[in-house]
């Protein structure tokens, strides 16, 4: 199970990868016996995915093999469809959207010590999912990476990046993988009202400027 490489790399990635690996391993006391579950958690175009990705490379070039699970896996419809339900109502956005007891499930195998699953992955281009292996059997260290992945259980350490989507509308126009759209503003404010409640959950905080602060 490997740690893809980042698709829209943060300002001085490398360098918040030492300092975030280095509080985790304190933090956790890595390595050590039993499986750990890191979430990384934050508001569309915050970083996520890189800071989850850098992460997880850094722990493993320490020595502490890491694997990742990015939640966008595991909505319950692909990117595109799942658009069009939001704009025919705006009440579908929210966790309600997202398979989580399906990703709790294999959180729960991963901790078990069971070997692997059969995960999904997201499509983007396709518009679709397709079925994959994951396989833990090599894992001291899971990451799960997405929006709502603080209220998964079985977490021992939680990461929040800070920045909120009226501070990322760049960083995500860059990417280009949203759908650009009047609406999306409005989505995004729902969103924001219910993953800023997460921020109190948080082990460690990164804010806009990707300085790491402790809890």
């Amino acid at each position: 199970m490997s740690i893809e490489p980042p698709t829209d790399p943060l300002p001085n990635a490398n360098r918040l990868a030492r300092s975030l690996a280095s509080m985790v391993i304190d933090r956790l006391r890595l390595p050590r016996e039993g499986r750990v579950v890191i979430a990384v958690a934050g508001e569309s175009g915050s970083g996520k995915s890189t800071t989850a990705s850098s992460l997880g490379r850094e722990l493993s070039t320490r020595g502490v093999s890491t694997g990742l699970i990015h939640q966008d896996d595991y909505f319950l419809r692909p990117p595109r469809t799942n658009h069009e339900y939001r704009l025919l109502d705006l009440r579908h956005v929210g966790p309600h959207e997202v398979n989580l007891e399906l990703l709790q499930s294999h959180v729960d195998a991963f901790l078990a010590g069971r070997d692997g699953v059969e995960g999904p992955a997201v499509d983007y281009p396709a518009n679709r999912f397709v079925t994959r292996h994951l396989d833990f059997s090599a894992l001291q260290v899971l990451i799960v990476e997405g929006t709502y992945v603080f209220r998964l259980r079985g977490i021992d350490a939680r990461i929040f990046l800070d920045a909120t989507h009226e501070d990322t509308k760049e960083r995500r126009r860059a990417r280009n993988r949203d759908i650009d759209a009047p609406v999306i503003d409005r989505i995004l404010a729902i969103e924001h009202e219910i993953i800023e409640q997460q921020a109190q959950q948080a082990d460690i905080v990164i804010d806009r400027d990707f300085e790491v602060r402790r809890r």
